[in-house]
C-alpha cells in the first residue's frame, strides 16, 4: 500500500478506459481535491507489479473515527479481488498506524453485500439511499467478521455512540419522499444484509435526551 497524490490520481483517471469505475474514481478525486483532503488524508493505493489497481479514499478524525468514502478498483481490473486486498491492507493501516478505533461509512445499495462480507453492520439510510454503518474497526477481516456475527446475536452491545444513535433514528427508509423505484432499491439492500440490519435494536433504545432525564 502506498499513499498517492492528486497528480498520480489524475494520471490514473486520464489513462483509464471509460466506464463506471473511472467515473467513481473521478468523483472521488474531485471531492478530495475540493476539500483539500490530499494534504491531510491522501488516498491509499493497492499495487500489483508496481501498477495501481485499487484505491481507498478515507479521512481520519481526532476522535478515533475513520471515515471511508470510496473504494474503487481501476477500470478493467475488476474481478481479481483487488478491492478486498486493498481493504485488508487499509484496515490494518487505519488501526495500527493511524490509531483509528471506529469506522463510519455509507454503503451504496450495490456495495452492501461486499461490505457485509467484510464484517459491517448497518443502522440507518442516508439521504442518497445508502446504508449507514458506525462500528468498531479492527485490523483484520477475521476480527471484523467475528464482531459482525456477535453484533447480530447481541445487537445492544454494538450500539453506536448516543450522538450517532440520535442521528440514525431520523434516517429510516420511511423518512424520505422518494419514488417507488428508489425505495425498492434501498429496501432490497436492507433485505440483502439480512440480520446485519440492526435498526430495530437502535429504535428500542432511549435517545441521549431521554437517557439524561
Amino acid at each position: 500500500m502506498n499513499l498517492v497524490n492528486s497528480t498520480k490520481v489524475e494520471d490514473l483517471i486520464k489513462n483509464s478506459p471509460a466506464g463506471k469505475n473511472t467515473k467513481f474514481l473521478s468523483a472521488a478525486h474531485s471531492l478530495w481535491y475540493r476539500f483539500h483532503n490530499y494534504d491531510k488524508a491522501p488516498p491509499m493505493s493497492y499495487e500489483v507489479n508496481g501498477e495501481v489497481v485499487s484505491l481507498i479514499f478515507a479521512t481520519f478524525n481526532r476522535d478515533g473515527y475513520a471515515n471511508l468514502y470510496e473504494i474503487v478498483t481501476l477500470e478493467g481490473k475488476e474481478g481479481n479481488g483487488y478491492a478486498s486486498k486493498c481493504w485488508d491492507c487499509w484496515i490494518k493501516y487505519a488501526v495500527e498506524e493511524r490509531g483509528s478505533k471506529r469506522l463510519k461509512i455509507s454503503c451504496t445499495p450495490s456495495s452492501v453485500t461486499w461490505h457485509y462480507r467484510n464484517g459491517l453492520i448497518f443502522w440507518a439510510v442516508d439521504p442518497t439511499g445508502s446504508l449507514r454503518s458506525d462500528q468498531p474497526l479492527f485490523p483484520t477481516r477475521a476480527e471484523q467478521v467475528a464482531y459482525r456475527d456477535n453484533a447480530i446475536v447481541n445487537p445492544l452491545s454494538a450500539l453506536p455512540p448516543y450522538k450517532a444513535r440520535d442521528q440514525f433514528r431520523i434516517e429510516g427508509l420511511e423518512s424520505y419522499t422518494w419514488g417507488d423505484k428508489k425505495k425498492a432499491k434501498t429496501q432490497a439492500a436492507i433485505d440483502a444484509v439480512g440480520k446485519a440490519w440492526l435498526r430495530d435494536a437502535l429504535m428500542d433504545q432511549p435517545s441521549l435526551e431521554e437517557f439524561l432525564l
